[in-house]
């Protein structure tokens, strides 16, 4: 009797852990889509500004690269991958941003300049949020139990996300924060 008593809670205790893993792989992958579709956001309203400042300034460099990246978008919002593809069109963008011709100007319109350095520091936060997720979901499917009990399931490993999303330097730029 003892013995059935210890199977008992063994399988118990297997099972209640195994359903805990299989909760947390469930939570990550949650959580892997919240950052995506926040990145998303950040990377639309990042197009958008810029689109704001190439326009007021006739910037036609960084409204060419603003074209090249909102071409992309419509494939993320339909919830498209974070390809090969995105990440060119929004380094392009982000080359673009920390141009000279940008950063003069900002002299004549600071206002623009600064939403647009306010939607990039945001994309880049949101990108260390969604490499972040990516991590530690990738982590927990590798481990080695989860593998071989399929606990992950058929879902598709998410990818990183790497863009160069520097922030530019801008030198004495009026605070506007204020």
């Amino acid at each position: 009797m003892d013995a059935l008593v210890v199977v008992v809670a063994l399988v118990v205790a297997i099972a209640t852990y195994l359903t805990w893993l299989a909760l947390r792989l469930d939570r990550l992958a949650a959580r892997v889509a919240d950052a995506r579709e926040g990145l998303v956001t950040q990377l639309v309203a990042r197009a958008d500004a810029a689109n704001t400042l190439a326009t007021c300034c006739a910037l036609t460099d960084l409204a060419d690269s603003v074209r090249r990246a909102r071409a992309v978008h419509p494939v993320l919002l339909a919830g498209g991958p974070l390809d090969g593809a995105v990440e060119l069109a929004e380094n392009v963008l982000s080359r673009s941003l920390r141009s000279g011709e940008v950063a003069a100007a900002g002299q004549r319109f600071p206002a623009e300049l600064h939403a647009v350095d306010s939607e990039a520091a945001r994309v880049a936060l949101a990108r260390q949020f969604h490499n972040d997720a990516v991590r530690d979901l990738r982590a927990l499917a590798g481990r080695r139990l989860v593998r071989l009990l399929h606990l992950a399931g058929r879902r598709p490993r998410p990818g990183y996300f790497e863009i160069d999303d520097a922030l530019p330097a801008r030198g004495d730029l009026p605070d506007l924060a204020t």
